[in-house]
């Protein structure tokens, strides 16, 4: 995780700062990029930096694996969704009802997956906390990227909701 992590943010840093690595890049992802990644780090970065703060934190492989799916999964739907469906605004003219509807839904699914998944032993109750709080962070308009925040803040809330209750 940490060489994906290194081969992520350096790529995106030498496109940022090296014109021809920024123009070959554009040219192979550029249809894949927001407008804001055009002049930041790219959300794969945040992805694989999230990545590798969870596994060094978190031990449990449920909670560290529901919390990089709800932000590969949930984030991703809600964006899907409330780009092409999305109608009802909220908080900030970007996010829309459907949006989150849809990032907690497919949230909840990743939880239930995991839950019912014996490798991964993660019970319901705390994946669905998890799923809550990924799509708290997901709606909220923070400065911080929510590809770090997601996975985070969801792993935070799932492993105190753990040692809570046992």
């Amino acid at each position: 995780m940490f060489l994906a992590m290194v081969i992520f943010l350096t790529v995106d840093f030498l496109r940022l700062h090296i014109n021809p690595i920024k123009s070959i890049f554009i040219i192979l992802f550029g249809s894949l990029l927001r407008k804001k990644e055009f002049t930041s780090l790219t959300g794969g970065s945040y992805l694989m930096l999230a990545s590798f703060i969870n596994m060094l934190i978190f031990e449990d492989k449920g909670i560290f694996m529901a919390s990089i799916a709800f932000l590969a999964v949930g984030d991703t739907m809600a964006a899907l969704v409330g780009l092409t469906q999305g109608r009802t605004r909220i908080f900030t003219l970007k996010k829309t009802l459907e949006g989150t509807i849809a990032c907690f839904l497919s949230c909840t699914l990743v939880a239930y997956l995991l839950s019912v998944l014996p490798q991964h032993n993660l019970p319901l109750k705390i994946g669905l906390i998890g799923a809550g709080m990924a799509t708290l962070i997901e709606i909220i308009p923070l400065e911080v990227n929510d590809n770090v925040l997601i996975p985070l803040v969801s792993a935070i809330a799932m492993q105190i909701f753990k040692m809570i209750s046992t």
